[in-house]
């Protein structure tokens, strides 16, 4: 409660109170012995808010033969004059925001039809024990996600999809630059880590041991290397135990996650074997193996998962750029899982199957330059796969609903039209499909139940090979605008999108 509140609280309540104690006063006390009765609780209240209202008084400069009174009318009108200079400030604000987020939903709508950087992605699996992430870089942003100072924050799932932010900035120079920016969200499907046998995923040799010298900057067994003896600072030789005639160097341990025993056979050689703590993990001098315990399990991260997302440049050459992308990444090498389906499994598959899934993106709406909006979005996605016959290419269709932006339910759909699936396999692109007719394989951006025209192309690939040869999940792209017929276009819409098979 403010200070001029306050005191009009406490006069109102100090002269009901007043009133009160001098009914209470006015009986007849002639026949009242000489003492004096003890104060009620009425009078108490009433002395304390007399005090207070002194000391409100004080703070506001008001003498005590100035009407109270006229004093609070006074205070009053000054608070409503201030009040008013706030709703204005806060009205210009507002305003200024509006404004603010029309002229970047304008820079936006343009920046979504005239992208000219031609981004690479590089997504890794990093694991931890709350879950997988990715750890992703990229090439072709301005300044460029992937360095020291960019800024990593986790998004809200998307349904079966985790996603991460990444931003990085350049403040505003004159000298270099105008102020630059980069922002990346990636959704990926990648899993938590989870135990393996130890030989699953380590290559042992003839006796069961691994082999871990790992002095050499890019060995990867750095990281892995964990004991208690080889936690010190710089370097420490390990000498063999006078009583130890073998002359090995043992030292119990964990690689990776499993438990065992670090043995180095150079012993017998002072000085041969010595362990370094750097920055990157413990590095081991000497001829080291590790000797897992029976049954040792290892942690692995999941080597194989798919991903999308979009990116976002600010205060390049050409202002405002903006982009999606999607792919999957084989951390083994030799993993079927996420292959591209071949024309081998797939076209003899026949049937046909259906991917639920999400979609995440940008858009931009410029029905006039005051009403302008933009910013990103996500959805729900749908695709209906149908893989044709040994003879005929099979075809996908899509929908991308459900739209959220900014915390609110858009009123949008998107179609994604009928394309057939390239040469036999899981790849589709609607810029190379000239087995249908255009209006079969457009893409069309409704908005308030009004299909905008049909404009517009999407892509992407079918993945992995499931029950009965079956692609277990699909990625992909998509661009799209929305105009009335032949009336200028007013929306500009990218995205991008992950689903799995249908149970």
């Amino acid at each position: 409660m403010t200070l001029w509140k306050t005191l009009v609280v406490a006069l109102v309540a100090a002269f009901a109170l007043a009133a009160c104690s001098s009914s209470d006063n006015g009986t007849d006390t002639s026949m009242s012995p000489p003492t004096d009765p003890p104060p009620t609780a009425a009078e108490m209240e009433l002395e304390q808010l007399k005090e207070q209202i002194a000391a409100l008084r004080e703070q506001l400069g008001i003498d005590e033969s100035d009407d109270v009174g006229a004093s609070i009318t006074e205070l009053q009108n000054t608070l409503a004059a201030l009040q008013k200079q706030v709703d204005d400030a806060q009205d210009e604000k507002d305003k200024m925001a509006a404004e603010a987020a029309a002229k970047d939903a304008v820079a936006l709508f343009d920046g979504i039809t005239e992208t000219t950087t031609q981004l690479i992605v590089a997504i890794t699996t990093v694991g931890d024990e709350d879950g997988g992430t990715a750890s992703v870089t990229a090439t072709g942003l301005t300044p460029g996600v992937g360095g020291d100072d960019v800024t990593k924050s986790t998004e809200p799932m998307l349904g079966s999809w985790q996603g991460t932010m990444l931003t990085d900035s350049m403040a505003e120079d004159a000298a270099t630059n105008p102020g630059t920016s980069s922002t990346m969200v990636v959704y990926t499907d990648i899993e938590a880590p989870k135990p393996v046998p130890f030989g699953d995923v380590h290559t042992l040799d003839a006796n069961g041991n691994l082999a871990v010298n790992a002095d050499a900057d890019a060995d990867p067994h750095v990281g892995l290397i964990s004991a208690s003896e080889f936690t010190h600072t710089g370097r420490m030789v390990h000498d063999p135990d006078e009583a130890d005639t073998s002359e090995t160097i043992r030292v119990r341990g964990m690689f990776n996650g499993a438990a065992g025993e670090y043995r180095c056979a150079e012993g017998g050689t002072a000085g041969a074997c010595a362990s370094i703590e750097s920055s990157e993990g413990v590095r081991l001098v000497g001829t080291w193996v590790f000797d897992p315990d029976s049954g040792a399990m290892a942690i692995m991260d999941d080597p194989s998962f798919a991903y999308f997302g979009w990116w976002l440049n600010k205060g390049t050459t050409v202002g405002v750029e903006a982009g999606v992308f999607h792919g999957v990444t084989d951390g083994t090498g030799d993993d079927e899982l996420l292959g591209v389906a071949t024309a081998t499994t797939f076209t003899p598959l026949g049937g046909t199957a259906t991917y639920s899934g999400s979609a995440a993106g940008k858009y931009a709406l410029k029905p006039s330059l005051s009403a302008a909006s933009g910013g990103h979005w996500t959805a729900d996605a749908t695709l209906t796969a149908d893989f044709g016959t040994e003879t005929a290419n099979g075809t996908i269709s899509g929908m991308i609903e459900n739209f959220m932006s900014g915390g609110e339910m858009m009123d949008w759909s998107v179609a994604l039209g009928e394309t057939i699936f390239t040469d036999g396999t899981g790849v589709f692109d609607t810029a190379t499909d000239t087995g249908n007719p255009t209006s079969d394989n457009a893409v069309v951006w409704t908005i308030g139940g009004v299909d905008g025209a049909e404009a517009g192309a999407w892509s992407g690939g079918l993945r992995g090979e499931g029950d009965n040869s079956v692609p277990t999940v699909a990625t992909g792209v998509f661009s799209v605008t929305h105009q009335a017929g032949t009336e200028t276009v007013v929306g500009q819409m990218i995205g991008a999108f992950g689903a799995h098979l249908d149970d």
